[in-house]
């Protein structure tokens, strides 16, 4: 059973005159999907560390449909970044490793 509601935000990205990359997250590319939450395993989390990341929750999918590539989440007023997903052979659902985002941006 999906225990709560995520927030996906996808990106829009532009050139400016000088050739830089902008890149905003404007909120009609914002979309809602049911999630259930859990715990980063042990064996993830210290591998992962070992790298300078720091994952802080898995968010599972309904499907994987669901899920558009979007590098940004929203989670019970939390916004995280994801690091990694992986999508279970035997079930169509979708898991995103997330990392909380520091004032920087990542």
């Amino acid at each position: 059973m999906y225990e709560g509601v995520a927030i996906l935000q996808g990106q829009r990205v532009t050139i400016d005159a000088a050739g830089n990359e902008i890149i905003e997250y404007p909120a009609e590319l914002a979309r809602q999907v049911f999630v259930k939450p859990r715990s980063v395993y042990a064996n993830d989390f210290y591998n992962a560390a070992n790298s300078g990341l720091r994952p802080a929750l898995v968010l599972v999918l309904t499907s994987a449909e669901d899920y558009q590539g979007e590098k940004v989440v929203t989670y019970k007023g939390t916004t995280y970044t994801v690091l990694r997903t992986y999508q279970r052979p035997e079930r169509d659902a979708i898991e995103l490793t997330l990392e909380e985002r520091l004032e920087n941006g990542r």
